[in-house]
């Protein structure tokens, strides 16, 4: 976590510097530092006292890589307060070419303002992993 406990919303917020999870290990990333990875349907993350400040973002950006089979594919999720809270923004992904083959992508998000608990959750159709992450941001 970040010194002082608070993170912002709108600078790099490090996939591994979560303050819990489920299901997530963090390995050595082709990128430097560290990733979360071998993530898969029901898994997820959370960061605490996330500050989005007085105007919502427009969107975030996560940096992801994947070396799913063919067909294997799913949502990278942004929720608040819980793992099951109302997700307010996502994206699809599927195979980057490789579980260090890093891609930004982005997803709409609707309107956090404030302090908040941050959850990234990862959902699928299939039990297979389908993603790594290295790191997200909201943009204004």
């Amino acid at each position: 976590p970040p010194p002082g406990g608070v993170r912002d919303a709108y600078a790099t917020i490090q996939a591994e510097s979560f303050n819990g999870q489920n299901g997530v290990l963090v390995e050595a990333c082709a990128e430097g530092g560290q990733n979360i990875g071998a993530l898969r349907n029901g898994d997820w993350v959370r960061f605490d006292n996330v500050e989005f400040g007085a105007s919502p973002p427009r969107d975030f950006v996560a940096r992801v890589a994947s070396g799913a089979a063919g067909g294997v594919s799913g949502l990278v999720e942004v929720r608040l307060d819980s793992p099951t809270g109302p997700t307010i923004g996502s994206f699809a992904i599927g195979n980057t070419g490789g579980w260090q083959s890093w891609r930004s992508v982005p997803g709409n998000v609707a309107g956090p303002t404030g302090r908040r608990t941050v959850y990234l959750t990862f959902s699928s159709g299939q039990p297979a992993d389908f993603v790594n992450v290295n790191w997200f941001t909201f943009r204004r």
